[in-house]
């Protein structure tokens, strides 16, 4: 197995070979946001799974609320449990 000697490593020359469009499509990958459509009737499910980025409003119909970060919040489970499919990630 060949050794790599830390002091000989270029950051700036790894660095080249990070293909920005990648990084980009990464990041936005991670800024997603999920979205009700008008399909949803309100059963719950996203809430009782997500309760942390579902909510249900006044007329009883889930939103979504608002915070920094929607990854590793079960969002997919919500998307899977939902009946209307009325849940989806953001393009």
């Amino acid at each position: 197995m060949t050794q790599i000697d830390p002091k000989k490593i270029n950051p700036v020359e790894i660095n080249k070979s990070i293909d920005p469009a990648k990084v980009a499509e990464v990041a936005a990958t991670l800024k997603r946001k999920p979205v009700v459509s008008n399909a949803c009737i309100g059963c719950g499910a996203c809430v009782a799974i997500s309760g942390d980025v579902f909510t249900l409003n006044d007329d009883g119909y889930s939103i979504v609320l608002e915070i920094p970060d929607y990854e590793g919040k079960d969002v997919d489970d919500s998307i899977a449990a939902c009946p209307v499919s009325a849940i989806s990630w953001s393009k």
